[in-house]
């Protein structure tokens, strides 16, 4: 557990540097849109990854603090189970932020951004399948209980019309599964367990 929230750790902050270099390319765009469907646009981009830095920003000091404690690692740890949930939330921030450098790719290719943009890009799309994995490990450890509503993209949610989802988002590249070896099979976790669902349960101290 403590290398997986160690490399987890090491992901959140990188992300963290990411976010703050992407934002800075977004703002001089905001500043000088042309219009308001463009300011608009940026606006909302901006506006969702600085409200996933703050959710990083108060996430990274809870896994410290879990890493140097000796919190109780179980399913009826309530406080444990709630740090493997919001971790579960920023999977899906990781997906957000990829989809969001590929569509700043689209307008940035052809200016001095765009080997940033690539390089952050490439990065998060590997720090991504590495998320799904350990996520995926976490769930069968806690019988499901590291999975949270909200945490599965569009693209990978099953019942959803093909149409309705990003092709390059729903497979996954064979090298990007490489460190784990084979590890991890992509599968709904038998039992789910929710934030709701433990209320009333008692606390292990």
């Amino acid at each position: 557990m403590s290398e997986q929230f160690i490399e987890l750790r090491k992901m959140f902050l990188r992300t963290k540097d990411d976010i703050h270099n992407f934002m800075d390319i977004l703002t001089p765009r905001i500043e000088n849109a042309k219009d308001d469907h463009e300011r608009l646009y940026y606006h909302h981009i901006y506006e969702e990854e600085e409200q996933r830095l703050d959710r990083l920003n108060a996430l990274i000091p809870k896994m410290e603090s879990s890493l140097e404690s000796e919190l109780l690692q179980t399913p009826e740890n309530t406080e444990f189970i709630r740090l493997l949930q919001d971790i579960s939330l920023e999977k899906f921030g990781l997906h957000n932020f990829l989809e969001h450098l590929d569509l700043a790719l689209f307008t940035f290719k052809d200016t001095e951004y765009a080997e940033r943009l690539h390089q952050m890009r490439n990065t998060t799309n590997t720090d991504y399948q590495t998320i799904k994995g350990i996520m995926n490990l976490l769930n069968q450890q806690f019988d499901g209980a590291a999975f949270a509503a909200g945490s599965i993209p569009t693209d990978e949610k099953e019942g959803v019309n093909d149409s309705l989802k990003i092709e390059k988002y729903t497979t996954t590249p064979a090298h990007d599964h490489e460190d784990h070896n084979e590890r991890v099979t992509e599968k709904k976790p038998m039992k789910r367990l929710t934030v709701g669902s433990l209320k009333g349960k008692k606390e292990v101290i």
